[in-house]
């Protein structure tokens, strides 16, 4: 190999790696801003979940103090509480897909129950409970709420995996620890 072909295989390999370099920093800026896209979605779906679970206490200890609930749903109705309120909700959870299924049980389970308080109805001491008329009323709120929420997610995720899974963002997601986003919450 003469000298003339060691330089040009030098600057051959110099601009690769430049260009390797500029394109791994505008992956890796294009996957931050994803991930955190669906960072904000996954916020906004746990803030209402907190919110709802917080309303539907409040409805079923003022259900309970006013009599007319079966004693084992009132039962049921805490377990579910507190199962779906004790669970970690930051971003973090994002990256323990069993921690996300776990979070998704635990809110769909609360929504029935939630849904069967709401719903619970005859007995005249419950219609003077405010916090159940609330829940009553709020709850088909948030369910839009949640589906915009889930939705948005959705988009981010999806667009955040198709960045992780290819060239050469996929490089820069094992470089960086960053991992596909779980899909459908």
């Amino acid at each position: 190999m003469t000298i003339r072909s060691s330089h040009a295989a030098i600057a051959v390999l110099a601009v690769v790696l430049a260009a390797a370099g500029v394109g791994g920093t505008i992956s890796y800026g294009k996957l931050s801003e994803a991930r955190a896209g669906g960072a904000q979605a996954w916020h906004d779906l746990t803030q209402i979940h907190a919110a709802r679970a917080r309303l539907g206490s409040t409805a079923l200890e003022g259900a309970a103090r006013a009599g007319g609930l079966d004693p084992a749903f009132i039962d049921q109705a805490r377990t579910s509480l507190v199962r779906a309120t004790a669970l970690s909700t930051n971003s973090g959870v994002l990256n323990n897909p069993e921690a996300v299924d776990n979070y998704k049980r635990y809110q769909g389970e609360l929504t029935g129950v939630l849904y069967r308080l709401a719903g619970t109805r005859g007995a005249p001491e419950l219609e003077t409970v405010s916090s159940l008329k609330e829940l009553r009323g709020k709850l088909p709120q948030d369910e839009l709420a949640l589906a915009d929420a889930r939705s948005r997610y959705g988009k981010s995720a999806e667009g955040y995996n198709a960045l992780v899974g290819t060239f050469p963002g996929a490089a820069v997601a094992a470089v960086t620890g960053y991992r596909p986003l779980p899909a459908g919450l």
